[in-house]
């Protein structure tokens, strides 16, 4: 069964969680970027261990993960292989505006635009719940 590829547009920045240049290094930070209708801004939402799933980018295969299953605000999110690990499963759950917020299954924080930025290249992080647009999106 082939995947099928989504887009995840952040509701505050209007802007896609992308792979940067469409790396296939593990640790490559994640960033929000315009949509440029590349394949580096595709993803996957496929079942996962433990309830959670996983966010797989179509470019490198790799899945977007928590680094060390870390609980800290702030903490910049990364691709790596899949491990099957807790630290790269997540909840997709209903959000404001008809929007989804993604969730990740260990530090229970959400995926984050830093302040709302709307800048190109801005690093996505994982933050407590704010009820902020800046932690929703639309696929």
């Amino acid at each position: 069964m082939r995947a099928v590829p989504y887009r995840i547009r952040n509701m505050a920045s209007g802007k896609l969680l992308a792979n940067p240049e469409g790396s296939r290094n593990n640790g490559t930070k994640m960033v929000q970027w315009d949509d440029t209708g590349g394949p580096d801004q595709a993803w996957s939402v496929e079942p996962g261990s433990g309830g959670g799933a996983r966010i797989r980018n179509m470019v490198s295969g790799k899945v977007l993960a928590n680094p060390e299953g870390s609980r800290n605000n702030g903490t910049e999110m990364i691709q790596w292989d899949d491990t099957g690990g807790a630290d790269q499963a997540w909840s997709l759950e209903p959000g404001p505006n008809g929007g989804l917020r993604i969730r990740n299954m260990v530090s229970r924080k959400l995926l984050a635009i830093p302040e709302g930025s709307r800048a190109n290249g801005t690093v996505v992080v994982q933050w407590d719940d704010t009820g902020g647009p800046e932690q929703g999106v639309v696929v």
